[in-house]
């Protein structure tokens, strides 16, 4: 999408606070990078599931609810004023004012919003039309979009127009967004594109909820392509939900699971009275191995089927295991052994490339170019692996590569929405699913997708919020608020979110300077906090050209220093053995997750505000506590450990 069409991938909201910035804005020219166009990949149970299931739409056939309009006659309604709009009784399209946008300065970039009551329901779309027109513009055109936000001002998604030019109204909609689940509210803006001058008007502003997908349903175990592995899940798990339309109860409809063989034979089967949080488990050892099928259905009171889902299970024998997939717990395990990969993104890859990620301690190298066979073989020769570039329906290519020994997996998404354009991206992930049982795919967007459309189109998935400009009104805890949310969203699901490495400032976007050593060790530990099973990070090649002027070894070796921090603890990261004897006080700024590994106990924590907090947590014993890469420990008082964490600082302890 052009970045001039979305306001969250630049600078500041309406409140002053800096937007995070995704990877989308920040591609050069698919020339310069060598980007190929986006593919996906099948050969998963779970991805040979009848399209019938998937719905192509969020909207049935049903009367849309207006719940907010205006032609901006009230002129008490300031929230709609700033410095650079108010309303305006010469210009009108109906009623007797309008609301006048005007910039002088290509150098701003801010825009109007109002928060819109009623439209942060879990999944329900929202649309928005409004009348616009323009004088003078230079540069771009005006544009509308609605956003939703976490509690803590953290983007989450949007939907968003192209821009207009017109000097007469014209029309602009925001086709229905589905809220995501999480949100705290939703605004509708207004804005001129980046670096665009004129003024325009806007009037008759619509917004419009829609019914929502009545049944939603996520397969949390197996949460991968399907797949019933030797070993990992000892149980089905399906998460539903019933979302009617307005005025008609989640109750009033039945919610029906069955659970069949290859053979159509039922195995078993259960009913539900409907409701937006629903689970169906069943033990994995009662099928045999093979082909079965779950199947979910809403039903109304007269047993008629008004939705259904069905997900394609394989129950597999020894010898059927892939050599690379995730397990129950969303960790990757390649050639038997648990991998939790540290990539970084890069242009075409040289063997100099290699060498400065291999001395940062990366693991992983995710370049946007498709890797030549030397490449790959170089790659291979330093114990490293490749995230292919991957973003189209070549079977041929999965079949080219897939057997190379560098190979991690396929890269096949690069922000394109899951839900609204499903039928594009869904055949990139069949196409490798059907073709290379042996490697996982990844996909990254800029947005929280939705469980239950996330989980046809990709096996990992991961945001990049990039929330460092450089400023006071940074808010780097959107990196954890992302990952939280992406991992409710999918259970069991490997999570990868992508880490800013660069500057902002290297394409236009205001930025000051690129993240310091602080600030990256920080959103590194608030993903692996939240449950990250992976990371990534944006950009080799941005921190070699920063725009700042900062040296690149010195960006390379703060890169290093936290890399290879996380690189030598990543055996504990991927440690599912959670102590429970380790008891943390509240405090809202400090997040905190616990890993037991090899006898020893460990508490990872990271603060999230910018002010100086005091942890304070109990544990076990009464030996000192080792504050791991700072030479120091903890000794017990009064039955407690105390330590002083600064502002987005990281503590690591390792406990007796």
């Amino acid at each position: 999408m052009n970045d001039s069409s979305n306001p969250h991938a630049s600078t500041p909201d309406d409140e002053g606070r800096e937007s995070g910035v995704s990877r989308r804005t920040l591609m050069l020219s698919a020339a310069a990078l060598g980007l190929i166009g986006p593919a996906l990949f099948p050969g998963s149970a779970q991805a040979s599931q009848e399209t019938a299931s998937m719905p192509k739409s969020n909207l049935p056939d049903t009367i849309p609810e207006v719940l907010y309009q205006t032609s901006f006659e009230d002129f008490s309604d300031r929230e709609w004023v700033s410095d650079y709009t108010a309303f305006d009784s010469s210009q009108h399209r109906t009623g007797a004012a309008s609301l006048r946008y005007t910039r002088a300065d290509s150098s701003t970039y801010v825009f109007a919003g109002k928060k819109i009551p009623g439209t942060t329901d879990a999944y329900v779309p929202v649309s928005v039309s409004v009348w616009v027109k323009t004088a003078g513009m230079q540069n771009g055109g005006a544009s509308v979009c609605v956003e939703w936000y976490a509690e803590d001002g953290t983007f989450l998604t949007g939907g968003y127009t192209g821009t207009t030019q017109s000097t007469e109204w014209v029309q602009l909609s925001v086709p229905p967004q589905a809220a995501p689940a999480g949100a705290a509210y939703m605004k509708a803006i207004f804005f001129l594109g980046r670096g665009a001058t004129g003024t325009a008007w806007y009037d008759d502003l619509t917004i419009t909820k829609y019914t929502p997908r009545l049944l939603r349903a996520t397969l949390a175990a197996p949460a991968y392509r399907g797949l019933l592995i030797p070993g990992e899940q000892q149980e089905i798990d399906l998460r539903m939900g019933v979302f009617p339309p307005s005025g008609i109860r989640a109750t009033d409809y039945q919610v029906q699971v069955e659970l069949s063989d290859t053979a159509g034979k039922r195995v078993d089967a259960k009913s539900f009275k409907g409701s937006s949080e629903l689970r169906y488990t069943s033990p994995v050892s009662r099928l045999r191995e093979g082909s079965h099928q779950l199947r979910v259905s809403a039903r109304t009171r007269d047993g008629s089927t008004a939705a259904e889902k069905t997900f394609a299970l394989r129950k597999l024998r020894v010898d059927e295991v892939p050599t690379s997939y995730f397990d129950s717990h969303g960790r990757l395990r390649r050639n038997g052994e648990l991998y939790f990969p540290i990539g970084a993104y890069n242009g075409p890859t040289t063997v100099q490339n290699l060498d400065d990620l291999r001395y940062a301690g990366f693991t992983t190298i995710l370049s946007y170019h498709v890797p030549s066979p030397q490449i790959l073989d170089e790659t291979q020769a330093r114990g490293m692996t490749t995230l292919f570039n991957h973003q189209n329906t070549d079977a041929n290519q999965i079949n080219q590569y897939k057997n190379h020994p560098s190979l991690l997996g396929w890269y096949i998404n690069d922000e394109t929405p899951a839900d609204s354009q499903a039928d594009h991206v869904r055949p990139r992930y069949t196409s490798v699913a059907d073709n290379d049982p042996n490697h996982p795919s990844y996909s990254v967007d800029y947005r929280v997708w939705a469980g239950d459309d996330a989980q046809f189109v990709t096996d990992a998935f991961g945001t990049d919020p990039y929330p460092i400009f450089g400023k006071p009104t940074d808010i780097p805890r959107r990196v954890f608020t992302h990952t939280e949310a992406t991992v409710r969203e999918l259970p069991n699901t490997a999570i990868w979110p992508v880490i800013q490495l660069h500057n902002l400032g290297n394409y236009k976007h205001f930025g000051v300077r690129p993240p310091n050593l602080a600030e990256v060790r920080s959103m590194s530990w608030q993903a692996i906090v939240a449950g990250a099973t992976g990371l990534l990070y944006y950009s080799r090649f941005d921190i070699e050209n920063d725009v700042s002027g900062i040296p690149y070894r010195t960006l390379l070796d703060n890169a290093k220093t936290v890399v290879t921090q996380i690189r030598d603890l990543s055996p504990v990261i991927l440690s599912t053995d959670r102590p429970p004897s380790i008891r943390v006080a509240d405090d809202d700024a400090l997040r905190w997750t616990t890993r037991r590994y090899d006898n020893r106990d460990y508490l990872f924590m990271v603060n999230l505000s910018k002010e100086a907090r005091t942890a304070s947590f109990a544990a076990p014993g009464n030996e000192p506590v080792e504050v791991l890469y700072e030479h120091r420990s903890l000794s017990k008082r009064q039955g407690r450990y105390t330590d002083d964490i600064e502002g987005l600082g990281v503590r690591l302890y390792r406990i007796p």
